[in-house]
């Protein structure tokens, strides 16, 4: 037992550090943008057509390849495309062809797709059943904390050496961890040990027809449809908290940068904590409840942010703080441990692929928000896009309701199935 414990710290600690790197190839982008349009004259326009190159194949590499890692396992996924990602970035700033710069952050992007996949498959392997959503809580710091080290490893890269150095070390760091990937990120058959109460994923029946296993047959799997729309809602508001809202603090209601970066760093802050709070308390408690509850309370926290805005920077603060809290805190659920789960019942062996169906889908919100976002604040004002946000979480909400009456629906038609089959053997 403490030689398993000891196992399973190890591999969590590696999977959290796998996955925040990847953000070593993904934040920086925004960092260098102002030194690549002084240098290399590029305009506001392909600027963003960097971001949408990135953002988008990775969404779709999300949804179509999330299946790799059920078939070529966590171990050899994550290293392929963590090498990739490092080498296609390595040589960035060499580059001053806008062309050659798209086509290398279009891998990027692409590569990056399915590691949170393949890590969802590997931690869903080594923890049991009922701990599997305070682990996935927990391992969603990850996307915050990668986040964080990254924008300032890149800050400081990009004042010391410039923009061109910024990707360099960086993708030396990726490739070594992709290197280490490989070595390390074994799943339990390899080290011939049974998790304790549950039944290791790789035993499980795996479905050789392809036509079960296919995109479109995902996607009709029940609760996946709800939870992918409800995932990309929040999305849309989470990256306009990160990509807009800053505009809106500094030029609505004329904070510093000083000040608007705080508040928007409250906002990763209060995804931490709801994390790691919502994963701990669906090992207790229904986990879509829960996400139904924390989703409604952003709903409110976002519309009493839109009167409260004029009040001073201590209401802003809380605002934030709770919409990080339900907005962000969600991830670890529809994303990671839920998902798993809807992939992994009734003998499928198909968790990382659905983890990156809802994912993939839900980060086409960042792909659409920023046309979204710029269209309806300049047509219409930010008070619309404050009901926008109210109106996407409220529809959030709604169909992750509908994903709860549907689970309940399975659990008493399967209920009703044990007892049928009860009286038959009697």
């Amino acid at each position: 037992m403490a030689r398993l414990r000891v196992l399973q710290a190890f591999i969590f600690i590696c999977v959290w550090v796998l996955y925040a790197s990847t953000y070593l190839v993904r934040k920086p982008l925004g960092a260098i943008k102002v030194g690549m349009k002084e240098e290399l004259g590029f305009s506001q326009i392909q600027l963003g057509w960097l971001d949408t190159a990135m953002l988008l194949p990775y969404s779709v590499a999300q949804m179509v390849l999330g299946t790799a890692a059920d078939r070529m396992g966590p171990r050899r996924t994550v290293t392929i495309c963590l090498g990739i990602a490092g080498l296609s970035m390595f040589s960035f700033g060499s580059w001053n062809n806008f062309g050659v710069l798209l086509v290398l952050i279009f891998i990027n992007g692409a590569a990056q797709g399915p590691v949170w996949p393949a890590c969802c498959k590997c931690i869903s392997a080594w923890f049991s059943d009922l701990q599997l959503n305070s682990v996935f809580g927990f391992i969603n710091t990850a996307a915050f904390g990668g986040s964080i080290i990254a924008s300032g490893l890149a800050a400081y890269l990009y004042s010391e050496y410039g923009w061109r150095f910024v990707h360099c070390p960086l993708s030396v760091v990726v490739l070594i961890l992709a290197i280490v990937a490989w070595l390390i990120l074994k799943m339990p058959k390899d080290y011939h040990i049974v998790i304790p109460g549950k039944e290791p994923i790789e035993d499980k029946t795996v479905t050789s027809n392809k036509e079960k296993n296919s995109f479109f047959a995902l996607w009709r799997l029940p609760m996946v449809l709800e939870l992918a729309v409800a995932m990309l809602c929040n999305k849309v508001v989470r990256y306009f908290i990160y990509l807009w809202f800053p505009v809106y603090l500094m030029k609505e209601l004329e904070y510093s940068a000083a000040n608007t970066g705080l508040l928007v760093s409250l906002f990763d802050v209060g995804g931490i904590a709801g994390s790691i709070f919502l994963g701990m308390a669906a090992d207790r408690y229904n986990s879509l409840v829960l996400t139904l509850f924390a989703t409604v309370a952003g709903t409110a926290g976002f519309l009493l942010f839109n009167f409260t805005a004029s009040w001073g920077m201590t209401y802003n603060s809380i605002m934030l703080s709770i919409g990080g809290f339900c907005v962000c805190g969600l991830d670890a659920l529809l994303g990671g441990s839920v998902a798993v789960k809807i992939g992994e019942k009734d003998g499928s062996n198909v968790g990382a692929a659905v983890a990156g169906l809802i994912n993939g889908f839900g980060s086409m919100g960042a792909v659409i928000q920023g046309p979204l976002i710029g269209f309806m604040s300049d047509m219409y004002g930010w008070n619309s896009v404050f009901l926008l946000v109210v109106g996407l979480l409220s529809l959030s909400s709604f169909l992750i309701l509908k994903a709860i009456y549907i689970e309940r629906r399975q659990t008493i038609m399967n209920s009703m199935m044990h007892v049928e089959n009860g009286i038959t053997v009697h």
